[in-house]
């Protein structure tokens, strides 16, 4: 079995050219798992967690039927292809606001629903539980225990030394090894993201729309793009990091690019 694994999409504000380049390569080594770990979504209009661009023209409704069109796309492509969704906090933002502001229609207005993932054949986990790779000692999820900006692959294996993880969130890619008192390695690895900011300019003006949505956000110029590839045999597992540069992947001899 082979999974790929990415996540912090942050759509509609995706950076496309990421996206589809890293999709061409699961389809193109024949992943048989396909892992979003957390905040597909962004949900930008009920983010509470600083100031946003009045200048960025969204709604819940818009960004709810990206998520759908995204998804429904997603299936079809994949359709042999087990999809497993992650929710990540920022998914969570829309269970947090409808329990700050209307707690009665909680089990109504659930997201599941809203992107009808059942009739898309998607599975799907709620925020921060974590995902098992096969029979392995490989888990997916997708807040870290740290979100420090050094070492939080580290910072991870310290406080769950029993597994190995696969972690998203921090938008940064990282990795650590370490080992255990049985003599077991560990192994952590924190994957990038898949958002759109690229270089802010100096005229803001000149920014496209989906790059201003993250100008407020402390340290985004140095947040970088990666996903990985889960190799599975039994109880065996390997994983692969691809970093994204420039829109080019190298995996072995193979270079592709977005």
């Amino acid at each position: 079995m082979l999974y790929g694994v990415l996540g912090d999409l942050h759509g509609p504000f995706i950076d496309k050219r990421a996206v589809n380049l890293a999709l061409d390569i699961f389809e193109d080594v024949g992943v048989t798992h396909l892992i979003l770990n957390g905040d597909v979504l962004d949900f930008y209009n009920i983010n509470a967690h600083g100031p946003k661009d009045p200048g960025v023209q969204t709604n819940l409704e818009d960004e709810i039927h990206w998520g759908y069109e995204f998804l429904n796309d997603l299936a079809k492509r994949f359709k042999n292809t087990e999809i497993v969704f992650i929710f990540g906090n920022h998914e969570y933002r829309l269970d947090r606001f409808i329990m700050a502001n209307c707690p009665a229609f909680m089990n109504f207005l659930k997201l599941e629903k809203m992107l009808r993932l059942d009739e898309l054949g998607i599975k799907w986990l709620p925020y921060n539980e974590r995902y098992q790779v096969g029979k392995t000692n490989l888990f997916v999820q997708h807040s870290p225990p740290s979100y420090s900006a050094n070492s939080m692959a580290t910072t991870s294996l310290m406080k769950k030394m029993d597994t190995d993880h696969i972690w998203n969130c921090a938008h940064r890619t990282d990795m650590s090894v370490k080992t255990g008192s049985s003599g077991r390695v560990y192994t952590s690895y924190v994957n990038g993201w898949f958002g759109s900011t690229g270089i802010i300019k100096q005229n803001q003006n000149e920014m496209p729309e989906n790059r201003r949505v993250f100008m407020y956000t402390k340290n985004h110029e140095q947040w970088n793009t990666s996903f990985c590839l889960v190799s599975v045999q039994g109880k065996q597992h390997h994983v692969q990091q691809v970093l994204m540069k420039n829109y080019v992947c190298a995996l072995g001899e193979t270079i592709y690019e977005g």
